[in-house]
């Protein structure tokens, strides 16, 4: 083989190793969420991605007084609307044209309150200083990991301020997980959710003093 054939097929093989990124990096492009076609299973809000079968969990539901809940991420969902069955691969993600949204509690609809959620637990002395009368409340999420979840792209809700018509609170949010031995990226150990690549403890959710 000349120097010239040589070439050739080394770039063919790098353009075709591009070709094969690009193809499924669009499948799982934050166009092919859409945040008009979020659905709720369970307790979950789910945005599908129709182009590979795919869903990143949104948030779970919270009536904004439980102080310890339990989260359960399935491995699969379906939907009302379609047929086909939906692969858990995500705590929160990007919609539209890279849209942040971040996994979280959501107060239920209509229920008179609202919230504001930062993920950086470091933020509670600046929530302090805005919301002086606010107490201070822990809310701890027993949060079972599914099989396919391989990639948590934002910082899960770690602080929130609940307002209600009279008076809200601030809400610190920790998690205590446990994973499905099954999963090929993430482990647990002591409720830290951790990497299988190289043992680091996942930063993008906040542990209690226990985890």
């Amino acid at each position: 083989m000349t120097r010239k054939q040589t070439a050739a097929a080394l770039w063919m093989t790098v353009m075709a190793a591009i070709g094969i990124w690009g193809f499924f990096n669009f499948r799982d492009n934050s166009l092919n969420y859409r945040l008009k076609n979020a659905q709720h299973a369970e307790g979950l809000q789910y945005l599908p991605n129709f182009v590979n079968n795919r869903v990143f969990s949104s948030g779970f539901d919270w009536d904004g007084e439980t102080e310890e809940i339990t989260v359960v991420i399935p491995d699969t969902v379906e939907f009302y609307n379609s047929s086909r069955t939906f692969r858990v691969t995500k705590l929160g993600g990007f919609f539209d044209r890279d849209v942040p949204c971040a996994f979280g509690p959501m107060l239920p609809v209509g229920s008179q309150a609202g919230q504001t959620i930062y993920s950086d637990s470091e933020d509670l002395e600046s929530a302090r200083e805005r919301y002086p009368d606010a107490p201070v409340r822990d809310l701890t999420v027993h949060l079972s990991v599914g099989r396919y979840v391989s990639e948590i792209p934002l910082p899960a809700a770690s602080l929130l301020y609940r307002q209600r018509e009279t008076d809200g609170a601030i809400w610190r949010v920790t998690y205590w997980v446990d994973c499905d031995e099954n999963n090929q990226t993430f482990y647990s150990e002591d409720g830290k959710l951790y990497l299988w690549a190289d043992d680091t403890p996942v930063t993008q959710l906040t542990y209690g003093e226990d985890g």
